[in-house]
């Protein structure tokens, strides 16, 4: 599930349901646990198109994932180095997963 915002106007909101996407070499799939919302995402979500914030986690046109930080799970990897079960904090998207 992702939270996204319309980008011409932050008042706007929809959930987004997406079937998983196959991992190739080099990727882990990561379970948002906990993120932080604070003045500072409004923020990123303003200044998304100058800044490039809306880069970080792209998705259709029109919308944007604003980027939070917080903490994570390795649910699944191809990455060899990262084990399923550690734990990372970051910057995520407003998402279940990344």
């Amino acid at each position: 599930m992702d939270f996204e915002v319309d980008k011409a106007d932050l008042h706007r909101c929809r959930i987004v349901e997406r079937d998983p996407e196959l991992l190739v070499d080099g990727e882990a799939r990561l379970a948002v646990d906990f993120f932080a919302f604070t003045a500072n995402n409004i923020t990123y979500a303003l200044l998304g198109d100058a800044m490039r914030y809306w880069d970080f986690f792209p998705t259709e046109t029109g919308w944007g994932r604003v980027p939070v930080w917080g903490f994570a799970e390795v649910v699944e990897t191809r990455c060899e180095g990262v084990d399923v079960g550690t734990r990372l904090y970051g910057y995520l998207p407003m998402s279940t997963e990344l």
